[in-house]
């Protein structure tokens, strides 16, 4: 099994500007808007006028309401630990029958456009695991890691994709920190590279059907963890429907959405590489690498450094199954500056320790 670099830095380099390229006018579509604690709006658009069944694929598209059914054995075990508790992802307050979709601001105007390389940005630690995968589970705990460049990023995420053998599709879900967003606050993103070689974030172009009002893609996510105090964990999967082929995405053990299958011609069939850990990217990471996880080593162990913990997949019988450890493996791309630490199993899935201060030298590998 090959140990190189994580192939989805290609995917996290190119978004589109914010909104740039679609065809549709929000304002036209949307009839209410919500503001978050936060300050956030998120205009809420019926259901069945959001963006990505505008696009011409989906002209017949019969939107799917919850799953056709669930894999054996899915559901997440809540932290033993006084000092952890689950995270919220940003809620908003829109009428049953709508989606919320953040609305465009002064602060958030363009996406950077980044290099589809790694030796241009992407560093990466965490677990990898290959196989016939139909789908992965992880929970992960938040934090708002510094990071200094406008337009650099830091990510807490689940990758799963179709690669190393042509071109590659991909879905990423999870936490980033980002000052491109205008703040320094840990958000909610999910990120897919489909069978157009194109990559997308949240709403910012069509892939992505929401299913439920309450959910705010893009969104502040609060509380975070705190260095050597409490600790907050955010719990994600994704899977395959059995018939319908769309690739699911939920929050804990609540449906979020979906991307059709027709934006995919590998992962219609299955994903053969999952990820679970921290990123960094973007155009200045060389001259400043940013903070990983909870911006310490991960020998620091628990409460000190960010963790995956609960890592399971999905196999081709739809059950949730643990790791095959001869295919799996920790590592990270940059040991200097991110490390890895205690990577094993339990009876609740394998765990990790893993992140970094950042900061090492440029020309440090």
């Amino acid at each position: 099994m090959s140990k190189g670099p994580f192939r989805y830095v290609q995917l996290i380099s190119s978004y589109f500007p914010y909104f740039e390229n679609n065809p549709f006018n929000m304002k036209q579509l949307t009839k209410i808007s919500n503001q978050t604690k936060f300050g956030e709006v998120f205009d809420c658009v019926d259901i069945y006028q959001q963006p990505t069944l505008h696009h011409p694929l989906l002209k017949n598209h019969l939107l799917q309401k919850k799953p056709s059914s669930y894999p054996k054995g899915f559901h997440f075990k809540s932290s033993s630990s006084a000092n952890t508790t689950e995270s919220a992802l940003p809620m908003v307050a829109c009428p049953v029958g709508t989606v919320p979709i953040l609305q465009k601001t002064n602060k958030v105007g363009h996406i950077p456009l980044w290099s589809n390389s790694l030796a241009a940005g992407g560093e990466i630690a965490g677990i990898k695991t290959e196989g016939d995968i139909y789908g992965a589970r992880v929970t992960l705990n938040i934090y708002e890691p510094q990071v200094k460049g406008h337009g650099d990023f830091s990510s807490q995420v689940l990758t799963l994709m179709h690669g190393e053998d042509g071109p590659l599709e991909a879905i990423v879900v999870g936490s980033m920190v980002s000052q491109t967003f205008g703040d320094s606050f840990a958000r909610f993103h999910i990120i897919w590279l489909g069978n157009n070689h194109k990559s997308c974030m949240d709403f910012h172009c069509q892939g992505f059907v929401q299913t439920v009002p309450h959910i705010g893609v893009g969104a502040r996510i609060s509380p975070v963890s705190t260095y050597n105090g409490k600790q907050v964990d955010l719990q994600l999967m994704l899977f395959q429907d059995p018939k319908k082929k769309h690739w699911w995405l939920f929050y804990d053990t609540k449906p979020i959405g979906y991307w059709p299958n027709l934006y995919f011609t590998k992962l219609r069939v299955k994903a053969n590489i999952v990820e679970f850990g921290g990123l960094v990217n973007g155009p200045t990471i060389h001259q400043d690498p940013p903070q990983m996880g909870s911006g310490h080593f991960a020998a620091e162990g628990n409460g000190k450094a960010a963790y995956a913990r609960d890592v399971k997949i999905v196999d081709s019988s739809y059950k949730v199954v643990d790791l095959n450890f001869d295919k799996s493996f920790a590592y990270s791309t940059k040991p200097p500056c991110y490390t890895v630490d205690s990577f094993d199993h339990n009876s609740d899935g394998a765990h990790v320790y893993y992140g970094g201060p950042g900061g090492c030298h440029p020309s440090v590998r």
